[in-house]
């Protein structure tokens, strides 16, 4: 069994994940999470069991919980099944036949882990960030919301990336950190074409998405950092041909329901989960500025965003970014 580290515990096992980090030597002896490939097919929930699906805007079913006696079931539809264990320790895979390591990697990486840790008490976003000349900066928003792409365009600045996606906030006594999951971008082609001056470093992030997943050259640990500012992503005006950025800040209750909505989630039903997460979600708000961020979606307009930032923050941009 290998030893990975993921945000601030780490995962023991035998199948590989080579987006991850080897955990250090001092945290070898203490792992938290197990992952293993099951023997066999789990049993199929009764109707009653299921607990919640999540679908896509379409209308379809993307991933169902149930609960099945002393564990969980999380199902991707004709990609995977995950058992989950009740002390959310021991994660348990069976892919379909079609699934290829790829695809289950970033199942689990990307969906079931953030969920597991949200299942633990902990808050778990849909966010990026990234270190701004020591300040860490988070941007929040659901798929699509271009918030990969955002921090990209600061990585390739200067301003090095701390996470794609799912990022672990604690509350401590003097600040709020931020916890990456894992270093790493998931990108669309044609962000990697507008981005990048050469993609040699991409690879398929699963087969039922378009998005390449780009492996950096200084993917290295990260330590838990002070969050100065959390940015939730805004549709921008489609009737609004002047490429405006506006950047405002979101009240406390605005603030609080956007990070709830933009959380990783596991069982829905549990008022004890949902009660925390709130919780959580008011303290950080309360120790927090937490803006609305509109802007056009149009790659020429990235280096504005920055400016933009930097002048909320007063900042000095150490380096000019420019789409190849």
């Amino acid at each position: 069994m290998q030893l990975y580290s993921y945000a601030d515990i780490t995962l023991s096992s035998s199948f590989p994940f080579t987006d991850l980090l080897t955990a250090p030597r001092e945290k070898k002896q203490t792992p938290y999470f197990t992952f293993h490939l099951l023997s066999m097919a789990p049993s199929e929930p009764a109707s009653a069991e299921w607990i919640h699906h999540w679908c896509t805007p379409s209308g379809d079913i993307s991933i169902s919980l149930a609960r099945l006696d002393n564990e969980y079931l999380l199902r991707f539809p004709s990609l995977a099944d995950f058992v989950i264990d009740q002390s959310g320790c021991k994660v348990g895979a069976w892919p379909a036949p079609d699934t290829d390591e790829e695809t289950l990697r970033h199942l689990l990486l990307d969906q079931v882990m953030p969920r597991v840790l949200s299942h633990k008490g902990r808050l778990v976003l849909h966010a990026s960030a990234v270190c701004v000349d020591g300040q860490t900066l988070a941007f929040v928003g659901e798929t699509g919301q271009g918030k990969s792409t955002l921090a990209a365009s600061f990585h390739l600045s200067g301003y090095p990336l701390l996470t794609d996606d799912g990022l672990l906030i604690r509350i401590g006594n003097d600040c709020i950190k931020a916890i990456p999951g894992y270093q790493g971008l998931r990108l669309l082609p044609e962000s990697i074409k507008a981005l990048f001056k050469e993609s040699s470093g991409c690879k398929s992030m699963a087969s039922y998405s378009e998005k390449n997943r780009i492996i950096l050259s200084d993917h290295r640990e990260t330590e838990p950092m002070g969050l100065n500012a959390l940015f939730v992503l805004d549709e921008p005006n489609v009737d609004d041909k002047t490429h405006t950025i506006k950047i405002s800040l979101l009240s406390k209750r605005d603030a609080c329901m956007e990070l709830v909505r933009n959380s990783f989630q596991f069982d829905v039903s549990s008022h004890e989960q949902a009660k925390n997460l709130f919780a959580e979600a008011s303290a950080v708000v309360a120790r927090l500025p937490v803006f609305s961020l509109s802007y056009p979606r149009d790659f020429s307009c990235l280096p504005s965003v920055h400016d933009v930032v930097f002048k909320r923050f007063h900042l000095q941009p150490s380096k000019t970014f420019n789409c190849t």
